[in-house]
């Protein structure tokens, strides 16, 4: 299904609008505040809401000024899914305070689209889908490991936007930071998720552990100073020009790229996916739960978390090539051998 797009507003409307920065006020406290007071009093449909936790790049730390808010609101019912999201959207009309509310029930992920009133930002609001906050606190984590990791990220982000990579068709902005972030593991600068899990107890999302160490890794990583934001750039170009997508798949979790037959023979896969064995022995006659699932296309890209999950499905194969074509162009432009 595809997402309404938002209509644009006039300058007119905004003008008399006064947007206060983060010294001011925190947004994303002001969201949660407004949602709570207009959602979790809500009685209908007997369903009751458990929490209410934001996500994303304002929880990231990879937010730009004008960035969505993203919140999950996890909740228990008797009532379908569709019946529930059409109640919190109903909700949320009628409290003025966001406006241009869109539930797209049938979405993979289904969310609600909506506008702040007074602040004209937009929020998306998901629904059951903790491992989206957890992923963003380890994003965030990561980025305190290195000084060089947030700007390497952004600079990439905006390339991949720059040439058409990220959309609804391609990449995700997450699973571009992902792309960076195996790199920055390839050259030791980040430390393999297991190694972030050893020694901390299991936070488990189904069967899915969302744990990780919140503390200083220099015993895990490598510095190398020596490395500059562009040797990084420069090495993701390289990388991925010369990457053979059809044979291997790229797993943040092992930090080192896993072969494709593997996936078809998990017995093959190494120890340390030991939760992915075994969920493919409970769902292997269910396919598309599967990590390889029925992607017509040749990018596989592991989530941290949730292995199963081929975070660059959606990557068609027309994207796919500019990306490979884009990192050739550069890797040639800047002379990498």
């Amino acid at each position: 299904m595809n997402a309404k797009k938002r209509p644009l507003q006039s300058k007119e409307f905004y003008k008399h609008k006064k947007f206060k920065s983060n010294k001011d006020f925190n947004i994303v406290t002001l969201f949660k505040t407004e949602l709570q007071r207009i959602l979790i009093n809500s009685n209908e449909l007997n369903t009751t809401i458990t929490d209410i936790q934001p996500y994303g790049s304002r929880i990231s730390g990879l937010n730009i000024s004008d960035s969505d808010v993203d919140f999950n609101i996890n909740y228990v019912s008797k009532s379908s899914a569709k019946n529930v999201i059409k109640s919190f959207a109903n909700k949320l009309r009628q409290s003025q305070v966001f406006i241009k509310v869109f539930p797209l029930i049938g979405a993979k992920i289904p969310i609600i689209k909506c506008t702040h009133l007074n602040t004209g930002v937009d929020c998306d609001i998901s629904f059951n889908n903790i491992s989206a906050v957890h992923n963003s606190h380890l994003l965030n984590h990561i980025l305190s490991m290195d000084y060089r990791i947030k700007p390497v990220l952004m600079k990439l982000k905006i390339w991949a936007k720059n040439i058409g990579l990220i959309n609804t068709n391609g990449f995700s902005s997450y699973s571009f930071y992902w792309l960076g972030l195996f790199i920055m593991q390839v050259l030791g600068l980040l430390p393999a998720i297991r190694d972030l899990q050893k020694s901390v107890p299991e936070i488990l999302v189904g069967q899915w552990n969302c744990a990780f160490s919140k503390k200083p890794q220099e015993d895990i990583v490598k510095k190398q100073e020596t490395l500059s934001e562009n040797d990084i750039l420069n090495t993701f170009y390289k990388y991925y020009s010369n990457f053979d997508f059809n044979k291997f798949v790229i797993s943040p979790y092992t930090g080192y790229p896993l072969l494709k037959t593997d996936f078809e023979n998990v017995e093959q896969l190494p120890d340390e996916l030991w939760r992915y064995k075994q969920f493919y022995k409970e769902n292997q006659e269910c396919q598309k739960l599967l990590f390889l699932g029925s992607c017509p296309f040749k990018m596989y890209t592991q989530d941290p978390f949730q292995h199963n999950v081929n975070i660059t499905a959606r990557v068609t194969p027309k994207v796919f090539e500019k990306f490979i074509n884009a990192c050739a162009e550069l890797k040639t432009k800047n002379n990498l051998s």
